[in-house]
């Protein structure tokens, strides 16, 4: 850790004010099905948002070569200011619930993209996975306390908007960080190589192409557990989802603290099988929620799979290209994720409300998990590219 520049430690305490009120939002669907919402509703205004974090992404990763990433980061911190202050507006299912949904994700994007990038940048290349893995607890964590938070004060009788107010300002503490971070900036003024035009052509390496596609595999079955877990708790169960959240964060916090390194150096082959396998089963899982022993069970799968496949698979994707590809690389892998998570949310939602039951859904997620797993496994997944990308994350490590 005091390896890493002090810029690093800035940008995680800005990414866990950011994150903290971005996850209230994970509220966001109960607060719909109050207002007399459907699932395939639900599934598509709660991801809605997915579609500008893929566009904002793309090209935020073009622009990132050319302006300041300070100023870029501080632009989308200033977006999301302004849509979490929108929020406490929306008391019907009317044309605001798109249009700030539409905000939000652009505003994401930019905020996202920008901070992972100048982690990326800003840190030593053999130590990226690590880097990365830490600095993703400051947002992975915020998915279990805000949650928490939220359902507490919804006990207690407050009103959504009132929670969604926290989130201002809690953005706002990330917005005035960026103000310091500027009299770092020359710690980011590194050598990028060559930015080579084009973001299509990564995927010519046959590696890339699969490696992308098991990122939209694994950010679909997150957005499905973001966007329907807590409406499932809460409709077939007597349980807390909150505690789901917080045993899965316990156990992500544990393995990037402490098996990150260790992880950099196994065979990468066999853990992303491994790993793609007990996501799969972790949603099977969910056809008998019905005890918290159980839930707690599924909690520690779901934190095995987060807390390994988010941190590799990104630095894996970063590493597949050439220096002066990263930023776009990064960008890539946000935007993949992000679609996963609204295509999967999206078209389950409509299955959850034909069958009568979001089991479905976490059958069809969990059966996208073994299609990865298979991706994974194929020789093609990691055989050496032609060209000039062969970069290999075992190499560094």
């Amino acid at each position: 850790m005091r390896k890493f520049p002090r810029i690093y430690y800035y940008m995680a305490l800005a990414n866990l004010f950011f994150f903290l009120g971005n996850s209230f939002f994970i509220l966001f669907p109960i607060y719909l099905k109050g207002l007399g919402a459907a699932e395939s509703y639900i599934g598509l205004m709660n991801n809605l948002d997915k579609l500008l974090v893929i566009i904002g992404s793309v090209y935020t990763g073009t622009l990132i070569h050319r302006h300041d990433r300070i100023r870029l980061l501080r632009l989308g911190y200033c977006i999301l200011f302004i849509a979490y202050a929108v929020y406490p507006f929306i008391t019907t299912l009317s044309w605001l619930v798109p249009a700030v949904r539409i905000l939000h994700g652009a505003g994401f994007a930019v905020a996202m993209v920008l901070g992972t990038t100048i982690v990326f940048e800003c840190v030593p290349r053999e130590r990226a996975t690590e880097a990365i893995g830490i600095y993703g607890i400051t947002g992975a964590i915020t998915n279990a306390v805000s949650p928490a938070i939220g359902e507490f004060l919804l006990g207690q009788g407050v009103q959504h908007r009132y929670i969604f107010l926290i989130s201002v300002t809690l953005v706002a503490l990330s917005l005035g960080l960026t103000f310091y971070m500027s009299r770092l900036h020359p710690v980011l003024d590194v050598s990028n190589g060559k930015n080579l035009d084009g973001t299509l052509r990564l995927f010519r390496d046959r590696r890339y192409l699969l490696f992308s596609a098991a990122t939209f595999i694994f950010g679909g079955a997150f957005g499905v557990i973001i966007t329907f877990f807590p409406n499932f708790v809460r409709t077939t169960t007597d349980l807390s989802f909150s505690v789901f959240f917080l045993l899965y964060i316990a156990v992500l916090i544990l393995i990037r603290f402490t098996g990150l390194r260790t992880i950099e150096r196994a065979e990468k082959r066999n853990l992303f099988v491994a790993v793609f396998v007990i996501g799969a089963g972790m949603n099977f899982f969910m056809n008998a929620m019905d005890s918290l022993a159980m839930m707690l069970l599924v909690g520690v799968m779901y934190g095995v799979t987060h807390g390994v496949l988010y941190p590799v698979l990104n630095a894996h994707l970063v590493g597949l290209v050439e220096e002066g590809d990263r930023g776009k690389s990064n960008a890539v892998f946000t935007a993949l994720f992000n679609g996963g998570m609204m295509a999967f949310a999206f078209g389950l939602g409509f299955l959850i409300d034909f069958t009568g039951t979001y089991t479905a859904a976490f059958n069809v997620a969990g059966g996208a998990f073994l299609l990865g797993a298979a991706l994974l496994a194929t020789t093609a997944a990691w055989r050496k590219a032609d060209g000039n990308i062969e970069l290999n994350i075992r190499k560094r490590t």
